[in-house]
């Protein structure tokens, strides 16, 4: 007898974030847009690695310079680390590429308030 396997998921499933990872790291290979390294960064997130996560955003934002979201995550963890100049960079940037509104607005008010890591809800 076969071992039994198990049964394909469906199109739709939702990924675990080590998936999404996986998928991601795999998409940037083998075509480096900026939309892929922007999913990597947000699976890098969720995942709490944001050293790998500030390296996806930086190259989505190095393959399109209009990468809004990119930046508001470049903000938010450069905040969280630390590195106020960098968040601050990063805010400006996405204030002049952004026709969000509401990513603007988000942006103004949480990228100044984020002192640390447990800010994000992560250690």
């Amino acid at each position: 007898m076969s071992a039994k396997q198990p049964a394909p998921r469906p199109n739709n499933a939702l990924l675990t974030t080590e998936e999404a990872i996986e998928k991601y790291t795999n998409a940037v290979k083998t075509e480096p847009t900026a939309s892929n390294y922007l999913e990597l960064g947000a699976a890098y997130y969720i995942a709490k690695r944001w050293n790998d996560a500030l390296a996806a955003f930086q190259k989505a934002v190095e393959v399109d310079g209009k990468q809004a979201f990119a930046y508001y995550y470049l903000g938010v963890i450069n905040a969280a680390l630390g590195n106020r100049d960098k968040a601050n960079e990063a805010l400006d940037k996405l204030l002049q590429v952004s026709n969000n509104p509401m990513l603007k607005a988000q942006a103004q008010t949480r990228i100044p308030q984020v002192k640390t890591v447990a800010d994000l809800g992560g250690n």
